[in-house]
């Protein structure tokens, strides 16, 4: 199985994902963007569920790594990398904001993909911590429970862009302008919720 071929299935797929969205793709369509059968496409994905899934976990490795380095650079102490992360996480919800109303399809119901959120999920909390952790030794922030406000931030951050996105997901109209508001509103609760706990330099 050609680890070549399946990567531009991916990227075809995330091309048409991306545009149309997830219900309103067709595996047809994809096939014919590649030039192939549809059972050559059959043949690296028995279902669009599968393919879906390589082509969240594409996205989520390619961010993971430019968030990484996003920490290790750690430009601007913790509430500069903080919006720095913010920033970047706006950047891919612009180029896949159709991919990120799959919560509505149907498909987002099997186990793999909820896994897969769930994972998500770890991956940003433990990012999280790295900071508030960096962020505690070098005494530029003050906790008295790492665990605790690691994941409520978290929670916090991941609930207000529900909250910019709700109506998009229940409608399933999308707005991509919405980017912008779930951003200035994760500032201005990172500011909020780190005011009094920062120690200035």
């Amino acid at each position: 199985m050609s680890e070549n071929r399946k990567d531009e299935i991916v990227e075809a797929a995330l091309k048409r994902f991306s545009h149309f969205g997830i219900q309103k793709t067709t595996m047809n369509e994809i096939a014919d963007d590649l030039r192939i059968t549809k059972a050559n496409l059959y043949y690296y994905y028995p279902d669009k569920s599968t393919l879906l899934g390589d082509c969240i976990k594409f996205v989520v490795n390619e961010m993971s790594k430019k968030e990484y380095d996003i920490i290790q650079a750690n430009e601007g102490g913790l509430l500069g990398t903080l919006f720095s992360l913010f920033e970047l996480h706006n950047n891919y919800a612009k180029d896949y904001y159709m991919l990120s109303l799959y919560e509505k399809a149907e498909i987002i119901r099997e186990l793999s993909m909820q896994c897969m959120v769930q994972e998500f999920d770890q991956r940003n909390i433990q990012n999280l911590r790295i900071l508030f952790q960096r962020a505690i030794e070098t005494k530029e922030l003050i906790l008295t429970d790492l665990d605790m406000a690691t994941k409520a931030f978290h929670e916090i951050i991941k609930g207000l862009s529900m909250f910019h996105r709700i109506s998009d997901i229940i409608t399933g109209i999308p707005n991509v302008d919405n980017t912008e508001k779930i951003l200035a509103s994760q500032k201005r609760a990172a500011k909020f919720i780190l005011e009094g706990k920062l120690i200035s330099k």
